[in-house]
């Protein structure tokens, strides 16, 4: 069994609510392929949270006692996109990876305040940057070659989480993950075209899911090299009692409709 196809699929197997005991190897495998869809999701939540879930078998963290406050400024608005190769097996250049960094930074700390006016932020335990900021795992693809944002996200409704990455693939990645997502019979996606004709999967728990079980949004935007993903769900993230995580909220911090709003925006075709 594969480390990255283990990864997925503890992810998946957690993000569908289900209990962690009894976890074989027969249903992370099954997990993991009904995760095709989301295979770069499986591996956001950061080093730390990475190697929590290696550890204990899920992919959850610690809120408790977590100060919110208002988002950041853009720290500083990034110049032209710096040459260097853009290749999905090849790690992206120092100078492109912070370029994208900081591009991400400044559309999240503009633009998710502006959907969610009332709402205010906190870092993900684990994770090497602050909420909504952009940040690279480095080393050699799939990490180097992407960068990602985490935040924990509290309004008067509860408490919920954000997860959003930009990664270089090959441009016929769109047509598998069509093909995937039109086959999914254990959850329920939808294919859409964004504005400029670019593939947009919508990701959604299957009917029937019982009205207490977390709730996610997961959107995958395909557009020249880049493979934009969002997450929102309505989970802390933290384990309860050693389960996974329960709803901490009535729905995802984010609308289906704002979630695939975000990961459209030409502000995050990063890699043509």
């Amino acid at each position: 069994m594969q480390e990255a196809e283990v990864r997925r699929a503890l992810h998946v197997y957690v993000r569908d609510g289900e209990p962690v005991m009894g976890l074989t190897a027969d249903a992370v495998l099954a997990a993991g392929r009904r995760s095709r869809r989301t295979r770069r999701l499986a591996v956001l939540a950061g080093a730390g949270l990475v190697a929590a879930m290696a550890g204990a078998g899920v992919v959850v963290a610690s809120s408790g006692g977590t100060d919110f406050a208002a988002a950041d400024p853009c720290p500083v608005r990034p110049g032209p996109r710096p040459p260097g190769v853009i290749a999905a097996d090849r790690p992206l250049a120092p100078d492109l990876v912070d370029w994208a960094a900081t591009s991400l930074t400044c559309y999240l700390t503009e633009e998710v305040p502006r959907l969610l006016p009332a709402a205010k932020y906190a870092p993900v335990p684990g994770v090497p940057a602050g909420p909504l900021q952009g940040f690279t795992h480095g080393g050699e693809p799939p990490w180097g070659n992407r960068v990602d944002a985490l935040a924990l996200i509290r309004d008067a409704e509860g408490t919920g989480d954000l997860t959003v990455t930009v990664g270089v693939v090959d441009r016929s990645a769109a047509v598998q993950a069509e093909s995937d997502c039109r086959g999914d019979k254990t959850a329920k996606c939808t294919v859409q075209r964004g504005p400029d004709g670019e593939t947009v999967l919508l990701g959604t728990e299957a009917d029937g899911t019982p009205a207490e079980s977390p709730r996610n949004f997961v959107v995958q935007v395909f557009r020249g090299h880049s493979e934009i993903d969002v997450q929102v769900s309505n989970t802390d993230r933290q384990a309860v009692n050693g389960q996974a995580p329960v709803a901490t909220r009535p729905e995802p911090v984010l609308s289906a409709e704002q979630a695939v709003e975000l990961a459209v925006a030409p502000e995050l075709y990063l890699f043509p």
